[in-house]
């Protein structure tokens, strides 16, 4: 019965559940250490505060790219796919700290619009916008898309989580079937937010806080018509939800999520801003060496 439950978001088909879930706990640990919180680190390396995984990437199987060359995707997922890929561009125009990766993504954004057209086929958008997320400075050095095979990947996951109830319903029923009486936090990161806002609006019985990261909930091409339940507002049992950002990454479509949420919607806070390494700004094990991230489950834990 755990009293921590983990929701990762996208990654490499053969990330496990026991490797994420050693990776987060390290990383807590080390964080909970660094800022006067031995016990709690203590107890979570020796299980006495338990920590579950909620995975879920079992679930993509069907769209694994074989290689370089192969299309697993529907027609309408790639579409899908098209409409993230915009977005992530987008979001460091907006909001990176690098003017020179500001204005690459503008450019690259023209580019792909002057270029792309259906007389070249359904999925040959798809295949430029991967090409140009492994060209960004900030998306290249992350590995997201470093080969085309891996940026199709992770860009079908989300396609598919949006348009493959199978994927979604499974995911959602995860992260529901970890939380138990003893649950006190859920933390979530990446695809992971979205999964957890849509099953926490499920959830039947209270929870003391919700921590997100890297989220891309704020995103056009997940929030504006795909997301449930419309309009945005705080899940009905969550009592506070913390949201953490950094500016470079490129996943994170917003640095005021709050903004999007009704005025009186008093469980959402202020987003908190932290500064992770500039190689993976969006990587989970950044966020949670970060006391910003960590500090809401030490001072309930």
């Amino acid at each position: 019965m755990a009293e921590l439950v983990m929701v990762h978001g996208i990654g490499p088909a053969d990330e496990s559940a026991e490797r994420l879930h050693a990776d987060w706990v390290r990383s807590l640990a080390r964080t909970l250490r660094e800022n006067g919180r031995g016990d709690l680190a203590d107890r979570l390396a020796d299980g006495s505060l338990s920590a579950e995984m909620a995975y879920y990437r079992h679930l993509y199987a069907p769209y694994v790219p074989q290689d370089d060359w192969d299309m697993p995707l529907p027609e309408a997922m790639a579409v899908t796919g098209e409409e993230v890929a915009a977005d992530l561009i987008g979001n460091i125009r907006r909001h990176a700290s690098d003017p020179t990766a500001q204005a690459e993504a503008a450019h690259a954004l023209e580019e792909l619009h002057a270029e792309v057209g259906p007389e070249q086929g359904p999925y040959a958008p798809l295949r430029m916008f991967v090409s140009m997320l492994g060209r960004l400075g900030p998306i290249a050095r992350s590995g997201f898309a470093a080969l085309s095979s891996t940026g199709l990947f992770h860009l079908g996951q989300v396609a598919a989580y949006l348009d493959d109830e199978r994927v979604r319903e499974g995911a959602i029923e995860t992260v529901l079937s970890r939380i138990t009486p003893d649950t006190r936090v859920v933390l979530a990161h990446s695809l992971g937010t979205v999964v957890a806002y849509e099953a926490l609006h499920r959830l039947g019985r209270p929870l003391p806080l919700l921590v997100t990261f890297g989220s891309p909930l704020g995103l056009r091409s997940i929030v504006r018509r795909r997301l449930r339940p419309q309009p945005l507002h705080s899940p009905a049992h969550v009592k506070r939800w913390v949201n953490v950002a950094d500016r470079d990454d490129f996943i994170v479509a917003t640095l005021r999520l709050r903004t999007l949420f009704p005025e009186n919607d008093a469980v959402l806070e202020r987003t908190r801003l932290v500064k992770n390494r500039n190689t993976d700004p969006h990587a989970a094990v950044e966020y949670l060496g970060r006391w910003q991230t960590v500090e809401p489950l030490a001072e309930l834990l």
